[in-house]
């Protein structure tokens, strides 16, 4: 995350430019987060099946029309480039079909405003009826759930540029999170622009049933959307740390007097802090289990009790 402020003579004043930028990790192993993955899949297939729910296997839906000239691939790594400063992790050995990946290694979606690579997850989902219509309307299901270890304030605009986040283990019901990327534009390459850009993405932990398709207008037959209305809290995990980059704005109010009048001057300030947020592997896996089955097993309970009772 990175913020600035402007500086310029105003008042018989001149006040630098600052930037201030904080990158924070957490020390978690990749294959904790492989693992916290595969088991909550593992458990919603069951909490499925344990409702009366026949599951179909990913390649029941290789030769329909919707996914045509799509990618099959059995297993997907974790990935740097479907959110800004987020690792996507997938389900192991599992079948996925893709549309292809952009120059920047993310998916290409489905839905209306694929080509302007704008496609959001409701677009997609839009679109599942149609897939559900050749699968003799069997549910199409879409999770997304974010657990997110901080929460950055809104950074601070007074006398410099200062970002502040505190350490905040949680599955997101509705969060907002911007992170510095590589910027592979056209201007960037003519070095008209910089080579970072300030990204974000929108995380909502949620999931989708999509079922039928209708003859006309082509909507869903039944649709059951579950969210969280608040953030569900994974407590004693991360211990309450404040993690800060500020860079003070340099100013000149006094001058000096020349020959061509008075003078002023004042440095442009850049800070950079850089943390890792240390945390047990094993507390934090079963922290974050308990938030992922309890989210999925509520919402599996609760689409067979409204739509098939």
């Amino acid at each position: 995350k990175t913020t600035t402020t402007k500086g310029g003579f105003a008042n018989q004043m001149l006040s630098g430019n600052t930037k201030a930028s904080l990158a924070v990790g957490l020390d978690i192993p990749a294959a904790t987060l492989q693992q916290l993955t595969d088991e909550a899949y593992q458990k919603f297939i069951q909490d499925l099946k344990a409702q009366g729910f026949n599951i179909l296997k990913g390649d029941t839906a290789a030769n329909t029309n919707y996914y045509k000239d799509y990618q099959r691939l059995e297993g997907m790594e974790m990935s740097l480039s479907e959110a800004p400063g987020i690792v996507t992790v997938y389900p192991s050995n599992a079948v996925f079909f893709v549309k292809g990946f952009d120059n920047s290694g993310k998916i290409k979606r489905e839905g209306m405003l694929s080509f302007m690579g704008t496609t959001d997850r409701s677009d997609e989902i839009a679109s599942y009826p149609r897939l559900s219509q050749e699968l003799n309307d069997a549910a199409i299901v879409n999770v997304d759930l974010y657990v997110l270890f901080l929460d950055v304030k809104k950074p601070y605009q007074g006398n410099g540029a200062k970002i502040t986040a505190n350490t905040n283990l949680r599955m997101a019901a509705y969060d907002h999170v911007e992170s510095r990327v590589s910027n592979n534009s056209t201007t960037t390459r003519l070095g008209l622009t910089g080579n970072t850009k300030e990204k974000g993405v929108t995380c909502i932990s949620s999931i989708d049933f999509v079922q039928g398709r209708n003859k006309i207008g082509g909507s869903p037959l039944g649709v059951y959307t579950g969210i969280l209305k608040d953030d569900l809290l994974v407590n004693d995990v991360l211990g309450s740390e404040k993690i800060e980059a500020y860079a003070k704005t340099d100013r000149d109010f006094i001058g000096t007097e020349t020959a061509f009048g008075m003078m002023y001057r004042a440095d442009n300030i850049a800070v950079e802090n850089t943390a890792l947020i240390r945390a047990d592997a094993e507390k934090y896996h079963e922290g974050v289990k308990k938030a992922l089955d309890t989210f999925l097993s509520y919402h599996v309970s609760e689409y067979k009790d409204k739509h098939f009772k």
